[in-house]
């Protein structure tokens, strides 16, 4: 404890000048969003999810999203209809939706030319400058008035305003430098020197314990990813303030306990707690601090190994260990007590993938690559209703006898088009947005260009105006097990090396690589890269990589004896109410026969010999399943 205390000074400490910026060399870089576009395949969950969040946003007037703004502005809304749930005017943190619908939106343009969504938010950033201008508080802007913050000052409970503030600096951030909107940015600096002004204020008026109670109680936790943003842009304008702001913001207990590798998650909201840890990060890619790339990398390797369950998910359960643990992280290992209808918040998973991605960037080790994958998977895929745009999961449901539909106490399930606007409904669009930003990472470090392939998606990466060429990869992975690689070169021939990730679950003697229908010899060693052994590609070399799956059972963390089932890195959900006991033999599970527009299938005989089916849990919509199984 003495060393934690110790850290708490040294990481709570407000420095008269800014660490140098000092940028960390990444060992891979991902590719710009308009670089990887996602493309028509036999089945592909992440083009079907994106063109229904598309179609969402599609469908969401600009006035609607307007209303809470122009209401604290005092601007008419007269025959307005205003949105419901967390966006309804009586809500404390309305206004936060729209800021991601900016993020969203800048995506969207970037991701695949969406000019239609575009100049909706070009709309919307106007009319957000209206609203600034009126209210004339020196920058501020926001959805509520500014009394939030004097309620925060004053201890008085405020549902996230920080937070709030946060996400609105980011929609604008990214309006401004992924759409090229100036007015956008000159709105953010704006906001930031009202941010500044109050956070100058607030320390200079109270002592660090009201500064602390103000910013990191339970009772408002939740400030967002401010430190990451304020580093941020410390890394991109020297501006000195920015990085002293950064620091306020910085949990010191919190982070000093993850920075010497101590667990103390149990029954911490883990949303409110993984944007700071990307703080960390962002300092740490900034400034080249240690401690700061150990806290990221010591979180990831703390939640991965102790609280996360097989679909990569982790958070969230029933009350059966003492606590509330709706939203909050468990005792560690101790996961098999907390299945229930309400694990996993999307928005951790969303905030996961980030810290998993920074990961990737850092090391470009390929452990990172299979955790990517297995939370993109399972904790991403599945989480909308596809019988029209709008309907998205707060929490995945991760018991016996549960169902999508009545997930989360009192049966929310699926959320609605104007009526919900959780949390998880702002990363939502977000994430459905960016579906292909992590498929493919590069590096030029050795003198030859070399691209990283870690995801199996359907997916065009447009090299040519770097390295002259274009790769298609045409799969439905993982209805099949195979994908192909087409590349297509503007010169004659290009020099490149290819790197394929082996994943972890792969079935080593039952896979292969073709190149130009050539069978490789090459050993596919499960949790690697492997190299191609050609590096000068030209128009219509062909790369054919068959990945072989199998049945596997993957114990949770407390418990050998009760296992999910998963076929590669998918996990499966068997249509039963009950967990019943199953052989420990996988092999005794039988795959049924379907076609590539069909889920997979397995029947499943228990040992009270009675049978039911398994699908993967992202193909599972209505129906009630099981998905951890005791086995004898």
């Amino acid at each position: 404890m003495c060393d934690i205390k110790a850290l708490l000074v040294i990481l709570s400490v407000s420095l008269t000048n800014a660490l140098p910026i000092s940028p960390i060399n990444n060992k891979l870089t991902p590719f710009f969003l308009q670089q990887v576009n996602l493309i028509e395949s036999p089945h592909s969950p992440s083009l079907d999810g994106q063109l229904l969040n598309q179609a969402y946003l599609d469908l969401l007037p600009v006035d609607r999203l307007l209303y809470t703004y122009y209401q604290n502005a005092n601007i008419s809304v007269e025959g307005i209809e205003p949105l419901g749930g967390w966006e309804s005017p009586y809500s404390d943190i309305r206004g936060v939706f729209l800021a991601f619908y900016l993020q969203a939106s800048a995506k969207a343009y970037l991701a695949y030319n969406d000019t239609h969504q575009l100049a909706k938010a070009y709309y919307l950033v106007e009319q957000l400058y209206r609203v600034q201008q009126i209210l004339n508080e020196s920058g501020f802007l926001a959805a509520w008035p500014s009394e939030h913050l004097r309620k925060l000052e004053r201890l008085e409970k405020v549902w996230a305003p920080i937070y709030c503030y946060e996400k609105l600096l980011r929609g604008l951030s990214d309006m401004s430098t992924l759409t090229g909107l100036t007015l956008a940015g000159t709105m953010m600096h704006d906001m930031l020197e009202y941010l500044y002004a109050w956070v100058d204020h607030c320390i200079k008026t109270y002592s660090i314990s009201h500064w602390q109670a103000m910013i990191f109680s339970t009772t408002d936790y939740e400030y967002g990813g401010i430190s990451d943003f304020l580093y941020e842009q410390y890394g991109l304008t020297g501006d000195r303030r920015f990085f002293w702001m950064g620091q306020q913001f910085e949990d010191g207990q919190f982070l000093g306990a993850l920075s010497l590798n101590a667990d103390f998650l149990t029954g911490l909201h883990a949303n409110s707690h993984v944007p700071p840890v990307l703080g960390g990060g962002r300092r740490y890619a900034v400034t080249g601090e240690p401690e700061y790339r150990a806290i990221l990398e010591n979180f990831y390797s703390i939640v991965w190994k102790n609280h996360t369950y097989s679909t990569g998910g982790s958070n969230g359960g029933n009350g059966s260990v003492g606590f509330y643990q709706q939203e909050h992280y468990s005792d560690a290992n101790l996961l098999s007590q907390t299945l229930w209808n309400n694990n996993q918040e999307f928005c951790v998973q969303y905030n996961m993938l980030k810290v998993i991605r920074v990961l990737i960037e850092w090391t470009g080790d390929v452990e990172y690559a299979n955790a990517y994958e297995r939370v993109f998977v399972n904790s991403i895929w599945g989480t909308q209703d596809p019988s029209e745009p709008g309907h998205m999961l707060y929490s995945y449901p991760l018991g016996a006898n549960v169902s999508k539909p009545t997930s989360v106490g009192g049966g929310i399930g699926f959320g609605s088009q104007f009526d919900s606007f959780w949390c998880c409904y702002t990363t939502a669009i977000d994430q459905w947005t960016k579906m292909s930003d992590s498929i493919y990472f590069f590096d030029n470090q050795s003198g030859v260009a070399s691209v990283y392939v870690n995801m199996f998606v359907a997916s065009d990466l447009n090299w040519y105006a770097q390295e002259h060429v274009l790769i298609r990869q045409m799969t439905a992975f993982p209805r099949e097990t195979t994908t192909i690689f087409t590349l297509t070169t503007s010169i004659d021939a290009v020099a490149l090396n290819i790197y394929i990730r082996v994943p972890s679950w792969i079935v080593s003697d039952e896979s292969w690589i073709e190149i130009n229908d050539i069978r490789q010899h090459i050993e596919l060693i499960p949790s690697t890269y492997v190299l191609l052994p050609i590096t000068q590609w030209k128009t219509n070399d062909r790369i054919v990589y068959n990945m072989a799956m199998r049945l596997h059972a993957e114990p949770i963390n407390d418990n050998p004896n009760l296992v999910s089932i998963l076929f590669g890195p998918i996990v499966l959900g068997g249509l039963t109410a009950n967990a019943k006991s199953l052989p420990r033999d996988m092999n005794l599970i039988r795959k049924i026969y379907t076609t590539i527009q069909e889920p997979i299938q397995f029947e499943a005989t228990a040992l009270d010999n009675s049978t039911f089916r398994l699908l993967p849990l992202y193909e599972i919509v209505n129906q009630t399943y099981t998905v951890y199984f005791p086995v004898g």
